[in-house]
């Protein structure tokens, strides 16, 4: 618990071989009292027979793990079924802590940090940490000085040719950001301040935090309409509430990869050197 409020991680869980290192971060956070469950929201393909007993083999070794299988029936993409998670997430003193299956890194304030931020400011429908490897976000520390503009000019786009699209400059953020990490200082690619998106403007979830009272409140308690994520908490409710969404400026995540990127990032040893730090993090 953080302040009184319980706290519930959850990832959308389709990859072990990312999970694996995140969960390492959900462990440490709970042995440190910060994080009270941690929840694998099962949306895998038929093909994943391997990574499914990897998530149910988790749960079985850890008593703060959850697992949650997705609707039977549910309207493709497996992309759209994520939005149905909240029919989970109704507990009214509860914060809850989106984390994408292929989030790689968690600093060690992060989620105290998150998690202050999201209760002081109760308006928001998401309070986002800087996540490095995300368009918007990267905007912002390019903006702050904290990304050389030699490497691309990112506009506040979530899907800006560069921010997004860009392999080599995803390869760029992610060796700054582990130089940070293994020389102590990540807290030097801190913004210098919050920063608040205009109602509408969309913005990839990869990590958020939000409270468990609004999901509560809706019509349908749980029920997101419209039903996909991304689009109800970044553009339908902050239009309909006026309530800006926050990018908090002392919490920092790391998302791998987007599609865009795969290429430029599979050769090299970047996810490696992840592990070698996810290990540590329980060591």
């Amino acid at each position: 618990m953080i302040d009184g409020k319980k706290v519930v991680a959850w990832t959308p869980f389709g990859r072990e071989r990312t999970v694996s290192l995140l969960v390492k971060y959900m462990e440490r956070d709970v042995k440190r009292g910060l994080v009270d469950e941690y929840i694998l929201y099962m949306n895998t393909d038929d093909d994943q027979a391997s990574d499914r007993a990897y998530g149910y083999a988790l749960a079985e070794q850890h008593d703060w793990i959850r697992i949650i299988e997705r609707p039977e029936r549910y309207p493709g993409p497996k992309q759209r079924s994520t939005g149905y998670f909240y029919r989970y997430a109704t507990e009214a003193d509860t914060v809850y802590l989106r984390f994408d299956d292929d989030i790689v890194y968690v600093h060690e304030a992060a989620i105290e940090n998150l998690v202050r931020a999201r209760l002081e400011m109760p308006a928001p429908a998401a309070v986002f940490p800087i996540i490095i490897n995300n368009a918007i976000c990267s905007y912002f520390l390019q903006a702050c000085g904290k990304i050389p503009r030699e490497w691309g000019e990112v506009g506040m786009y979530c899907m800006d040719p560069v921010g997004w699209a860009n392999g080599p400059f995803a390869v760029k953020l992610h060796e700054l950001l582990l130089d940070h990490i293994e020389r102590g200082t990540v807290e030097d690619l801190y913004l210098h301040h919050d920063f608040q998106l205009p109602p509408g403007t969309q913005f990839s979830v990869s990590c958020f935090a939000s409270l468990g009272s609004m999901y509560a409140g809706l019509e349908q308690p749980g029920v997101l309409v419209p039903d996909e994520e991304e689009s109800w908490h970044t553009i339908h409710r902050p239009l309909a509430t006026g309530a800006s969404n926050v990018v908090r400026a002392d919490a920092i995540v790391s998302h791998l990869s987007f599609f865009t990127q795969h290429a430029f990032l599979n050769p090299t040893n970047i996810l490696d050197r992840y592990r070698d730090l996810a290990e540590k993090a329980v060591a």
